[in-house]
């Protein structure tokens, strides 16, 4: 009696690196920084209704623009987040949340020279 199962030899079952790093074709620099703006969306969406000085980070982070022209990912994303950083910081000596989020983002802008470096943890910068 044959299975109704067949297994078919010539599947590829490589579980090759080089696929998972390909996400969705964004280099590491463009991914991470996409992840830390949005961590600092979410964070300051959960904790906006709490913590009303929140609204004048999130005022600052919506009007942040960069604008670097021929530059590639490699250099542009890194520059991106360390000039947002810096368009926040003085945001950080009105309140301990904003100095905490503000803390808490830099340990994940530290891997854009240290891809192995621990990030922050959680996914919102704020832990109230």
């Amino acid at each position: 009696m044959k299975d109704e199962f067949d297994f078919d030899e010539d599947a590829n079952f490589s579980f090759d690196d080089e696929e998972e790093d390909d996400d969705f074709g964004m280099t590491f620099e463009e991914d991470l920084y996409l992840m830390i703006r949005e961590k600092l969306r979410d964070t300051i969406q959960e904790y906006k209704a709490q913590f009303p000085v929140l609204k004048k980070l999130e005022a600052s982070v919506s009007s942040f623009k960069v604008k670097v022209p021929n530059t590639d990912d490699s250099k542009f994303y890194p520059l991106a987040a360390k000039l947002l950083s810096e368009h926040i910081k003085p945001l950080t000596e009105e309140s301990e949340e904003i100095m905490e989020i503000y803390t808490a983002m830099q340990a994940d802008i530290a891997r854009f020279k240290n891809q192995r470096a621990h990030g922050h943890e959680g996914d919102l910068y704020l832990s109230a």
